[in-house]
């Protein structure tokens, strides 16, 4: 072997080991970077679209969780909401069933993950949205319900905002954002593996 081939070999060896530059998540100036909902940590991994057993004697209740990433050591705040919409009130109220929003840091500053408060989802007791065909009742086959959970480090508090309770905050220091993440419920007849609880 000549000198040149096994100097060679051994410059690509040694580069070998070097990492490539990732490319890293584009944001404008100014903006505040929100905290990451990890799809694959939330109740039924990615898998949003959930069947509820209808018609049962003893209403279903699911348990819906989930876990940020977030590497600054404030607060941030996690909101849940059933069947968003802007226009109704009742629609637009924050549902977190604990009353909690906070969702602090660990105390361990190396541990960069937080787990959000348990929502407890009970499909029945949420009325049948009005945009699907009238006259269906809550526990009927073919009600659909959204379940939304929405984390930021900075929501806006005026009452005067496009998308209430949701509408990330811009103040002097820069422009927050928002994460959010989605399931859909629909009621189906009960069978082999959706059953009444």
């Amino acid at each position: 072997m000549s000198r040149n081939l096994v100097v060679g070999l051994a410059a690509t060896l040694l580069l070998a080991g070097c990492p490539l530059p990732q490319p890293l998540p584009d944001y404008p100036a100014g903006t505040v970077t929100p905290p990451r909902i990890l799809a694959a940590s939330t109740t039924r991994g990615v898998e949003s679209l959930i069947p509820v057993p209808a018609g049962c004697a003893t209403e279903p209740t699911l348990d819906l969780d989930a876990t940020i990433f977030y590497q600054d050591t404030v607060t941030v705040e996690a909101r849940w909401f059933v069947d968003y919409k802007t226009t109704e009130p009742s629609r637009y109220a924050i549902q977190n069933t604990s009353g909690i929003t906070a969702v602090p840091p660990d105390p361990d500053p190396t541990v960069l993950t937080r787990a959000v408060p348990r929502f407890h989802f009970r499909p029945y007791g949420y009325p049948v949205p009005d945009e699907l065909a009238g006259g269906l009742d809550r526990q009927a086959p073919g009600v659909v319900h959204v379940v939304e959970l929405v984390v930021s480090n900075g929501f806006d508090a005026s009452a005067d905002v496009p998308e209430p309770n949701r509408t990330p905050a811009h103040t002097s220091t820069g422009q927050f954002e928002i994460q959010t993440y989605r399931w859909t419920f629909v009621n189906v007849a009960p069978n082999a593996t959706v059953t009444c609880p």
